[in-house]
């Protein structure tokens, strides 16, 4: 393999940092997947050299790394863990040619047009329409947002930090919840209450109202108890998760106006997959008032478990603006 073809990707989270080696074949084939724990190392620079140096065959000359957090001029700082760096050094830093840096819903976003059917899972009714704006967002350790747009022969990519808007209740009970939160955290965003510590956060929340006595439950324990329990108030906690998530996806979609689909992304969902699926997350899409063409809109689960390596290869092999 020509090693000028071969892409070094990574999807940097604010928990694991995720490498692999990229090129372009019939589709972007991915190999040497490693996954290391952020909190290993001090730095990307590290983390990336400590890769390199266990990888085998050709070395590559550029790389393409996509980060969780907003990437706004040559200094970088990541929202969710500590490390911090510039764009513009890190080619010397790490004996490459070029790097590009991106946000990591921007890379999973630039990967929508390069996944197949068996990729995605449907949610619900709607169409895709083949000129409309793609949206993609999901909950992890944060929750993400990013668009893509057809444009020419290629996509125009639309960043955001969409999961940092304010929080909107949409019924009595998360009125409740949002002046007990607000209570510990002045400003509530979306993020808050739908990433990963979301759950601990909702948990606390109804536990306050309740007047119980507070159990604190790891975001893993409180969904492991919800799938052994949907009645649980762990259940609760994640069933009203899953509205809220399709409260904010409906309001992004409208923000985006985007008709070519909404696509679901993140570390979260898949653990609670049955769960999420009987959940009431597509009739709150749905729940938009006068702009009903919302329920024309299709939403998706991305099954591909590594969107934003795919996406960062395809930001450097295809055409986006």
């Amino acid at each position: 393999m020509n090693s000028d073809r071969l892409i070094l990707v990574a999807d940097i989270g604010g928990t694991n940092a995720r490498f692999a080696m990229a090129h372009m074949a019939d589709k972007i084939i991915l190999t040497q997947l490693k996954i290391l724990p952020t909190g290993d190392y001090d730095s990307l620079q590290s983390a990336a050299l400590a890769y390199l140096g266990q990888s085998s065959g050709p070395r590559p000359t550029v790389a393409a790394i996509a980060i969780a957090g907003p990437v706004v001029g040559d200094q970088v700082r990541m929202t969710n863990c500590p490390w911090a760096f510039s764009i513009s050094d890190l080619p010397g830093e790490l004996n490459l040619k070029q790097v590009s840096v991106l946000n990591d819903f921007e890379a999973i976003a630039c990967a929508l047009p390069y996944l197949g059917d068996g990729d995605l899972l449907n949610i619900g009714s709607g169409r895709v329409q083949e000129n409309g704006t793609k949206l993609v967002l999901g909950p992890g350790t944060g929750i993400g947002v990013a668009a893509i747009t057809p444009i020419d022969a290629g996509w125009k990519v639309l960043t955001s930090e969409g999961g940092h808007v304010g929080f909107a209740p949409a019924d009595h009970l998360e009125r409740q919840i949002l002046n007990t939160v607000k209570d510990k955290y002045p400003r509530v965003s979306v993020e808050r209450m739908i990433s990963g510590e979301g759950f601990a956060t909702l948990h606390e929340a109804l536990a306050n109202l309740r007047g119980e006595k507070i159990e604190k439950l790891s975001p893993s324990e409180i969904t492991r108890r919800a799938l052994d329990n949907p009645e649980s108030n762990c259940g609760q906690v994640v069933d009203i998760f899953c509205s809220i998530l399709g409260t904010f996806a409906g309001d992004m979609a409208v923000t985006f106006n985007a008709t070519g689909g909404v696509y679901l992304a993140g570390g979260i969902l898949p653990r609670i997959q049955e769960f999420f699926l009987s959940s009431r997350f597509r009739e709150r899409f749905e729940n938009k008032g006068r702009l009903s063409y919302v329920k024309d809109i299709p939403t998706f689960q991305i099954l591909e478990q590594q969107p934003a390596l795919v996406g960062a290869a395809a930001r450097l092999l295809h055409k986006f603006y």
